[in-house]
């Protein structure tokens, strides 16, 4: 049973066609704001790293992670439930949208509570204390977000347009105001006029489209149970991944201060903007894998090929990244964070082991077998946050690296277990795994036993270590390299009409 039995008799009808018109104009405006987005937020996180400094940053970064745990309760995964019953019976958003905002507003209300009260506790200091009271307010915009609505509703393009612009314009205003470990407080609360904001479009667009009227969203409790009832897994699972991804920020703070709180997130962050590249993939291939479930020939064709564009895409990253990865670092950040290059090279090679993840779990839920990869990540969690609470307080940052990398193996082996049972689509590992990992170890290796003298061209050795993998992937992968060499011709040729007139 479904939530849209919420839905009441008199609800207008809006039927919802089929358009792949308009799931194209999402997919290009989601993935060309992704991508702006990104080079954005990177340059806005070497702006404030390198006017804060590491001890302001590990203060912001510490009470993010701990945040994270409270936004679970302000945000619990209903509004997937709710994309998913709007997507199928559009006349059902008014009430759904009522329930869900209500019920998560409510939660959120609590959440905040619960913040106040570890801020009046004073565990770490007053201004980290102060500052937690601030970032929490962001909780009450994640809470309202009607963005799942625009997405049941596939209206993205606005929407992401909207996104990219506030993002943009905090820029200038932080070079305007911030300029140092004084203004930290200000830092953290410039962002909440451009959520508020960027909130109070999605409502007027939804409004001002005939999706939803603001006028008749209601203060709705009904049907609450059916609601947790559906919501509880997906809670459950982004549990698990909140502890295994802030654990060991959380655990740092504790015991070795704001310092290395900031080196040790800067590093990881960093390593996780390569997960944009795998996202990518994922998202990519979902609808093929989706489709060749009942073939189980054609399942295996496409599992292979999906994971094996996985692993030369992750191992090439985690490989080049940990033999120059330092230098990547302190050009973005300063010498200031010259430790968060070390642990970033370390961390690169977790790079590995998410795209190798990604490659086997994706089929999981892409045919329904969303309760394994809970009980997966539930064990992954038990096993980092168990390791984090022995290691970390005795060997601080190196502990907490190697319990990631730990983690992600530990997972990968379950994984691999449970692909290799279920038989559907599985491919040997050997065979797939070898190639891509020994040209990657191999142009590493080759970087770093250059002489020292060399690492001022440390970019040149990056190309260069990726073109012998690139030489590598066309002698093990050679259809692959064909249909991506092919693919590019599409895209970037320019075509030349009788007139002389170019075309792209």
């Amino acid at each position: 049973m479904t939530l849209r039995a919420v839905a009441e008799d008199d609800a207008e009808p809006q039927p919802q066609l089929h358009s792949r018109g308009r799931i194209a104009r999402n997919f290009l405006a989601i993935a060309i704001t992704s991508a702006i987005n990104l080079f954005v937020g990177l340059f806005i996180s070497v702006y404030v790293r390198r006017t804060l400094g590491p001890v302001a940053i590990g203060e912001v970064g510490w009470n993010a992670a701990a945040l994270a745990y409270f936004a679970l309760l302000a945000n619990p995964g209903s509004a997937i439930i709710g994309q998913r019953d709007v997507a199928k019976d559009p006349r059902s958003t008014e009430n759904l949208a009522s329930l869900i905002l209500t019920l998560q507003g409510l939660m959120c209300g609590v959440s905040y509570a619960l913040v106040i009260a570890l801020a009046a506790l004073n565990l770490r200091g007053s201004e980290v204390s102060a500052l937690l009271i601030i970032q929490g307010l962001s909780m009450f915009f994640i809470a309202l977000d009607v963005t799942w609505v625009l997405q049941a509703h596939e209206r993205m393009v606005a929407s992401s347009i909207a996104t990219l612009v506030c993002n943009v314009a905090q820029f200038p205003l932080l070079i305007a105001f911030v300029h140092g470990p004084g203004d930290i407080y200000l830092f953290a609360a410039l962002n909440l006029p451009f959520a508020a904001a960027n909130l109070a479009f999605k409502f007027w667009y939804l409004s001002r489209q005939g999706l939803m009227s603001t006028r008749r969203l209601r203060f709705r409790l009904v049907g609450t149970r059916r609601l947790l009832r559906e919501t509880w897994p997906l809670a459950a699972s982004q549990a698990a991944l909140v502890i295994y991804y802030n654990c060991d920020t959380i655990i740092l703070g504790f015991t070795h201060g704001n310092d290395v709180v900031g080196q040790y997130t800067s590093a990881y962050k960093l390593m996780l903007i390569a997960t944009v590249v795998s996202g990518a993939m994922c998202t990519a291939y979902f609808p093929a894998l989706a489709r060749v479930q009942g073939s189980p020939e054609q399942a295996r064709e496409v599992s292979r090929e999906f994971v094996s564009l996985m692993l030369w895409l992750g191992l090439p990253i985690a490989a080049l990244g940990w033999a120059t990865g330092r230098h990547a670092v302190e050009l973005l950040y300063g010498a200031e964070f010259h430790a968060s290059g070390v642990y970033f090279e370390w961390l690169c090679l977790n790079v590995a082991l998410i795209f190798a993840n990604l490659a086997l779990v994706t089929p999981l839920t892409t045919w329904g077998m969303q309760r394994t990869q809970f009980w997966v990540s539930c064990m992954g969690a038990a096993i980092n946050l168990s390791f984090n609470l022995v290691l970390i307080p005795r060997y601080g940052v190196p502990a907490a690296i190697a319990t990631t990398i730990i983690t992600e193996l530990a997972i990968f082996i379950a994984l691999a277990i449970v692909r290799h049972r279920l038989t559907l689509g599985w491919v040997p590992l050997g065979r797939t795994l070898l190639p891509p990992l020994l040209s990657s170890a191999a142009a590493a290796a080759a970087i770093v036993a250059m002489p020292a003298s060399f690492e001022r061209y440390w970019m040149l050795e990056c190309v260069a270590g990726a073109a012998l993998i690139a030489g590598a992937l066309w002698v093990f992968e050679p259809r692959i390299a064909r249909a991506g060499l092919r693919f590019l011709q599409r895209k970037l040729a320019i075509s030349v009409r009788p007139s002389g007139e170019p075309r792209v």
